[in-house]
């Protein structure tokens, strides 16, 4: 029985906000706005920028990360709609550059973490009634106050040093491993991806080498493989936490050349899955292989070989503890998997023919469940026939128009699924290959443009295009009736927008809080709660047919009509649309066995992530411009010195494809005073592509036009505006 519940997020606090306002009308950010006293003001309170950052989930925040960018929302006090907002970063990264404000006065831009942690300021300028109003936003990049150290066999941190192993002199040419733990300020293992950079002596002489370079932490933890190619002696290492000034630094000692010495060969597979949960693709067991040479790098038969593991939790176990070298110097010991998820390495240790042990580890080997999690599964859509773009120019009427969709998958640890984890696809319109198998965690299959691309019960009676009478639905935007695009999604049903699944089977996400890699009783509230998988026609997030309303009049309304046709995925075969919110667990195989059917579930989950793809209505594109909400470009001309708001969109109000360009010209006593190009970016949502410009006079005998030129792969479609006499 698949156990139902309430979401991961339901069940969290609300966090506090985090709200910056700052006074603009030309200044820089810092302060909050204020009233003065002056009556004048209080009637008519001065223009300003205020700043709201949350983080994936929507708490506010003031931080990103790598793994958790963030939406940064600028509102512009007095604004109202359409008010271009022009923001800049200095650290990170900021999309857009430019965005306008919706009915709300509001403009949104995503703020992502870039290559650096430190702190950062977002500079944000709109102009509001002819003057420039300017506000800051100070925030962070990554967490501050991280501690870098180990825990030692009492579970006690040890701040500012480098777990090493082997403990022991390493083999010239052996190999060894580096591990740093990195706290937050308050004690516990960080979740973010942090970055750690090693460096010693014989690194930068070249005598060394160290793979990754810069390792990054899975659940707080970083390790990196140190080979020591030709260095003897003592090496002091130093791991330094990147975009931070908090370092770690050990100690190693390497064995001469002249003594024997012991070399890791190979482990056959690198990813085993957890005991009791092999099969097909997916062993409990690695063969690992050492060589034993000389000096001269010989191989020495009949060489005793102790064998060790750098940590044994969960039951990990080897097939022996020491053998003797075959003729070819090898010898071959197997790694058992044990019930906990981890990493391991191999030690083994030879005798240098002094009386001193040398040492060597193998290969980072994983233990894990092998299966993808929730928040771990991701598709995207890719170039094929040399285009990229989520609109499919021409989809709508041309057949054999492709994109590739590709899914990535890991498992809790983000470490990649076992090779051959199966991923299987369904299309809303056009054809696409069924299923696919993992390789290092990715897999792609072929999306193309073909019938359905209609609902099959009610054909063309509901899709929604720019040639309706549309109403309110774009009143906020501008005045027009008829055969207009609007920067707003028209609503259901609509044209030329086909949702794509993908689903493997995997297990429900949750927070490790102790890192121990299960989900613990205590740890019983922290997971994200997933129902059976659906296809979402409507992009209303929900199965609507599984909708009350829905159930008891599935034609009842525009809302029922337009998810009628969603299918869902009957995981557990009872014919009914689950939630599985009945009783709410975690559903996963990171599920003990003592709490299999108490407070978690070993039984698995359909894990899914969808996209949308575009049939492109080319070459039927409109052209609109609009003057402060009013349609212009009539019999009275393009008004001059003034900002122009320009909306392209095809027959169902989505964009042109990302990759085309729009490009303006004038003459006679029409002159552009903005940029006279742009390129068309990829869009994910329905609605037109919308660009600023600025028209002024130029002295000239001739009447003045404005062009409007859209160039896509397939057709150039243009517009002449007359201007104002």
């Amino acid at each position: 029985m698949i156990n139902r519940g309430a979401t991961f997020i339901s069940r969290m606090a609300v966090l506090f906000a985090v709200l910056f306002t700052l006074t603009a009308c030309g200044g820089g950010g810092g302060g909050s706005s204020f009233y003065d006293g002056d009556d004048d003001d209080e009637n008519n309170p001065p223009s300003s920028l205020s700043f709201t950052l949350t983080d994936p989930q929507g708490n506010s925040t003031n931080s990103v990360t790598a793994s958790a960018p963030g939406t940064l929302k600028v509102s512009v006090r007095n604004g109202g709609a359409n008010i271009l907002v022009s923001a800049e970063t200095s650290i990170g990264t900021l999309q857009p550059g430019n965005a306008l404000t919706d009915g709300s006065g509001v403009a949104t831009f995503q703020l992502g973490a870039g290559a650096e942690n430190d702190s950062g300021t977002v500079t944000a300028t709109a102009t509001v009634n002819g003057e420039d109003v300017t506000g800051s936003f100070n925030f962070q990049v990554g967490e501050s106050g991280l501690r870098l150290g180990y825990f030692d066999a009492d579970g006690i941190f040890v701040e500012n040093e480098i777990f090493i192993e082997p403990e022991s002199t390493l083999a010239a040419g052996g190999n060894a491993q580096f591990s740093i733990v990195v706290l937050d300020s308050a004690g516990n293992r960080v979740s973010t991806a942090e970055e750690i950079r090693f460096s010693s002596g014989c690194i930068a002489a070249g005598q060394a080498t160290i793979v990754p370079a810069i390792p990054k932490t899975v659940n707080g933890q970083a390790s990196t493989l140190y080979t020591a190619t030709g260095c003897e002696g003592t090496d002091r290492i130093t791991a330094s936490l990147v975009g931070a000034g908090t370092q770690a630094f050990g100690t190693i000692s390497i064995g001469a050349r002249e003594t024997n010495a012991v070399k890791f060969v190979s482990a056959e597979p690198l990813l085993i899955v957890l005991r009791g949960t092999g099969g097909q693709n997916r062993d409990e067991t690695s063969d690992v292989v050492f060589k034993v040479v000389d000096g001269a790098g010989v191989a020495l038969p009949g060489v005793t070989v102790n064998f060790s593991l750098t940590t044994y939790v969960g039951g990990l176990a080897l097939s022996k503890t020491s053998t003797l070298s075959d003729g070819n110097g090898e010898v071959t010991v197997t790694v058992q998997s044990g019930e906990v998820a981890t990493v391991v390495r191999v030690l083994a240790s030879v005798d240098d023919g002094s009386g001193n042990p040398v040492s060597t580890v193998s290969d980072l080997l994983t233990v894990t469940t092998g299966l993808p999690d929730q928040n771990s599964i991701s598709l995207s859509i890719g170039e094929c026939g040399g285009e990229s773009s989520w609109v499919v120019d021409g989809a709508w009427t041309i057949d054999g128009l492709c994109r590739t969709l590709t899914v990535a998958m890991s498992d809790k640890f983000n470490n990649p699924v076992v090779d051959g984890t199966g991923a299987v696809f369904t299309t809303e319109y056009g054809s696409i290959v069924g299923s696919c198998a993992t390789t290092a965690g990715t897999c792609s299959v072929e999306w193309r443009s073909q019938d359905p691309r209609l609902p099959i019960l009610t054909d063309n009676d509901y899709i929604v295009s720019v040639d309706d009478n549309q109403g309110t639905r774009c009143s906020e935007f501008h005045n027009g009736s008829n055969a207009i695009p609007c920067p707003k999604d028209l609503g259901n049903i609509r044209g030329g927008r086909s949702a794509i699944l993908v689903h493997a089977i995997g297990e429900e996400s949750f927070i490790d809080r102790n890192g121990n890699g299960l989900m613990d009783q205590d740890e019983q509230a922290l997971f994200q709660n997933v129902p059976e998988a659906f296809l979402d026609n409507n992009e209303d997030g929900v199965y609507t047919p599984a909708l009350a309303q829905c159930e008891a009049a599935p034609t009842g309304s525009l809302l029922c009509i337009s998810g009628e046709e969603e299918i869902f995925l009957d995981f557990n075969s009872n014919e009914v649309y689950d939630l599985n919110d009945d009783p709410a667990v975690y559903n996963g195989l990171l599920c003990p066995v003592e709490g299999n059917g108490v407070w978690c579930s070993r039984t698995l989950v359909n894990v899914r992530d969808s996209v949308v793809v575009t049939l492109g209505d080319s070459p039927d594109f409109e052209f609109l411009l609009v003057d402060n909400r009013q349609v212009v470009g009539g019999g009275a001309g393009l008004p001059l010195d003034r900002e122009l708001i320009l909306y392209i969109a095809d027959t169902y109000n989505n964009p042109p494809p990302a990759g085309a360009t729009v490009s303006l010209s004038t003459q006679g006593k029409c002159k552009l005073t903005s940029p006279g190009s742009t390129d068309v970016f990829n869009y994910d949502r329905s609605g037109a592509f919308v660009w600023s410009l600025s028209l002024g006079s130029a002295t000239s005998p001739e009447d003045g036009s404005l062009t409007v030129t859209l160039t896509t792969p397939t057709v150039t479609d243009s517009k002449v505006y007359p201007c104002a006499p």
